[in-house]
């Protein structure tokens, strides 16, 4: 469902509309973003990343990517390449986008042990709606995260086959 891809851009969108400042820190009139994402060439990488972006896009947030990495949908790699990346771009990341939320809390340790705070000098944003992410959230660590209903996924699945083959 689309609408679901789309909701991750939402949440950034609706916070530029109501401020362009909370994530063009800088005030150069782009957003700067990395990316995380889950695997090379997977379908849910690849489906995740279009949607986020172009919603970001369609709804008016001017963005700069400043880099992106594949870190296999694990908490370990994301906080490495984030580690690396806040080194190389200490001042210029105002976004990271996630592919999941287990690549959005390692992202997070990384961006708390170099002393830079989620939702005051940097977004963040994951996907799954993990148990762990919702608290991340709820204390205000984590700027969102959108519900990949895999239940619901499985149940439209096995109802269009039985739909296909006649009932």
């Amino acid at each position: 469902d689309v609408y679901k891809r789309q909701l991750q851009g939402n949440i950034l969108v609706d916070a530029y509309k109501k401020d362009p400042s909370c994530l063009d820190r800088n005030g150069d009139g782009m957003v700067s973003y990395v990316l995380l994402e889950g695997e090379s060439s997977h379908q849910d990488s690849l489906i995740r990343t279009e949607w986020s972006i172009q919603t970001l896009k369609d709804g008016g947030v001017p963005l700069e990517k400043l880099t992106g990495g594949i870190a296999n949908w694990e908490r370990s790699q994301a906080s490495a390449w984030m580690e690396q990346w806040i080194s190389e771009y200490p001042e210029q990341i105002e976004l990271v986008i996630c592919n999941n939320d287990d690549m959005a809390i390692g992202a997070l340790q990384a961006i708390q042990a170099a002393g830079r705070t989620v939702n005051k000098d940097i977004y963040l944003v994951g996907v799954d709606a993990l148990d762990a992410a919702l608290n991340e959230v709820v204390n205000g660590n984590l700027t969102g995260t959108v519900l990949n209903d895999a239940q619901s996924q499985a149940s439209q699945a096995v109802a269009s086959m039985e739909d296909l083959l006649g009932g």
